[in-house]
């Protein structure tokens, strides 16, 4: 929690610290963006611990404090340095101003996006309907759907077949659907 006292100090300051971001923010040509990097700059501050916090403003040196020292340093580096918080965060896009965008032909259409959730819906229902259409046994359909629609693995079956068994079983099964499904099975 920021202690009150530093709370007033920073309101305090904040309109000098605003004139010097002001200043160096013209000297770089970004005078328009000089209160977002003075409030880049406080924020950053204001994430510090409070210990540190309180060492910088208790550190005084004639009438400002080691924390106007560090506020002034940061606003010139994130003004002037391109690898800065602020200008790494913020940089604009760069812009070619010999281009005149309106010669430009830009189609303003976009792809049309399939429905991939309804499509694998509409393909389970229509799997569904071929099984019940095929006349499985119980045991053969529960097989089926135990390992195709739940994913379940064989050791987990609750049967007493074996592992071969089950795999044979269910390899049958997915070669009549396939068969059924491609139109080479007829019923």
């Amino acid at each position: 929690m920021l202690s009150k006292e530093i709370e007033k100090y920073i309101s305090k300051r904040y309109e000098r610290w605003l004139d010097y971001a002001r200043y160096h923010c013209g000297l770089c040509g970004i005078v328009d963006e000089s209160e977002d990097v003075l409030n880049e700059v406080v924020l950053s501050l204001l994430k510090k611990s409070e210990t540190k916090l309180e060492q910088l403003f208790a550190s005084k040196k004639g009438q400002y404090t080691e924390l106007d020292f560090y506020v002034l340093r940061m606003i010139k580096l994130n003004a002037s340095s391109p690898t800065s918080p602020y200008q790494s965060k913020y940089k604009a896009l760069p812009v070619d101003v010999n281009v005149d965008y309106s010669r430009l032909e830009i189609e303003d259409c976009c792809e049309e996006q399939t429905d991939r959730s309804g499509y694998i819906l509409e393909k389970m229902h229509e799997l569904r309907t071929i099984i019940l259409e095929l006349g499985f046994s119980e045991k053969a359909m529960a097989l089926f759907e135990f390992r195709f629609f739940q994913d379940g693995a064989f050791k987990d079956w609750d049967g007493d077949e074996s592992i071969k068994e089950l795999y044979d079983q269910y390899s049958k099964i997915m070669d009549v659907v396939k068969r059924k499904i491609n139109g080479e099975l007829i019923l």
